[in-house]
């Protein structure tokens, strides 16, 4: 009687296990809602298909399994959606070609197997000239997809629009918040029109609208270094242009303040300091016309100007040149009411200097001995080398 009540709890327990046990294909998301995997299983047992998805959306690896086992091609992806390895499994053992892929999708190393025994194996140099295919991306990258399903809109000028291949966010993390605009707490959406050419390179862009204070050039940077899977008319890669939106959020309120309290900003006066001033410069390196008689003149000369001109850090870091040149209204006093950029390098360098020229006291021009208003032109040639 024991021995068929044991086996009477035996048989129940393994009933239940079997009802409890998980068949069919379970799925995981990030908190975004972007698919983390789908995974099948019979049983409680992988088998058949099982993806996994990068944050961004696109398919970090495919496998297949037979009860438990391995089984059919194994392919990983980049998170650019391209091909990073490829291999066949049977019965959980490598058997066949396998490759490795470099990041720009060319062949890194073809390795033959025999039943989990390496025969062959070659490797490749980096050719970083290699431009991977369109169909390269197919099965890897899922921007579309991702797209669609959180319903961003773009606009271009093709039937299939251009997009990064890393997503919309690929743009955002290259993106170099602007020292001046961070000082300033400023926030806003940089829209500009990004042509990409048939290679997926982008080859020009055109600010719409901005928000100035370097941010504008900090977008076109981050665009410039992004790839994108090109656009296409009815099948066919081409040129195309598509309109896109940067964001600047700045997330940690207290970097606004820490540069605040590290420059001791006042309501009345800002001086940023975000990189030693230019000094040392030649004399010559800045002029300043006018139409009066008698120009005004910074009290100090011009040096008093440059050494108040403190230079963005990111405008260091890629050795900007260029000329830039401000017009500003000098009072009967000698004090800066006004400032206008007519020519700029950007990358908060012409907002810089506008600030040295405004914390400038000069002597006032004349015409026939008398003190009057004035309009100066700033003329600045900006080298960082």
């Amino acid at each position: 009687m024991r021995i068929r009540f044991l086996l009477t709890l035996l048989f129940l327990y393994l009933f239940l296990t079997s009802l409890m046990a998980q068949t069919g294909i379970m799925r995981s998301y990030y908190s975004d809602g972007v698919p983390r995997s789908e995974v099948s299983y019979v049983n409680d047992i992988l088998d058949g298909q099982a993806l996994y998805y990068y944050p961004n959306g696109n398919l970090r690896s495919e496998k297949n399994y037979s009860k438990g086992k391995l089984q059919g091609f194994v392919r990983e992806y980049f998170d650019n959606g391209l091909l990073k390895e490829e291999y066949f499994m049977k019965e959980g053992i490598k058997d066949g070609s396998y490759r490795s892929y470099f990041v720009n999708g060319a062949l890194k190393e073809l390795i033959i197997f025999e039943k989990g025994i390496q025969v062959n194996k070659n490797s490749f140099n980096y050719d970083p000239t290699y431009s991977a295919p369109i169909e390269a991306y197919q099965a890897g990258n899922r921007q579309q997809q991702v797209f669609n399903k959180r319903r961003t809109i773009l606009i271009c000028d093709v039937e299939i629009c251009p997009v990064p291949v890393g997503g919309l966010n690929s743009i955002q993390d290259k993106l170099v918040y602007p020292e001046h605009a961070l000082l300033y707490g400023l926030e806003g959406t940089v829209t500009l029109i990004v042509t990409v050419n048939e290679k997926g390179d982008v080859v020009a862009t055109e600010i719409l609208k901005g928000i100035g204070l370097g941010c504008d050039e900090a977008a076109e940077e981050a665009v410039k270094k992004t790839q994108f899977i090109p656009g296409q008319n009815f099948g066919k890669v081409v040129e195309s242009k598509v309109t896109l939106n940067i964001e600047f959020k700045i997330f940690d309120r207290s970097l606004i303040q820490s540069n605040n309290e590290i420059n001791g900003s006042k309501n009345t006066e800002v001086k940023t300091k975000i990189e030693n001033p230019v000094s040392n410069k030649p004399l010559n390196v800045l002029t300043i016309k006018c139409n009066e008689q008698v120009c005004p003149r910074p009290i100090g000369g011009v040096d008093a100007i440059i050494e108040k001109f403190e230079v963005p850090s990111v405008a260091k870091r890629l050795k900007i040149k260029g000329e830039i040149i401000i017009e500003a209204d000098v009072d009967k006093y000698g004090i800066v009411r006004d400032t206008k950029v007519i020519k700029g390098v950007g990358y908060g360098c012409d907002d810089a200097l506008e600030i040295a020229i405004l914390r400038t006291k000069f002597v006032s021009a004349k015409n026939s001995g008398v003190d009057v208003d004035s309009k100066i032109t700033v003329n600045y040639s900006l080298s960082l080398d």
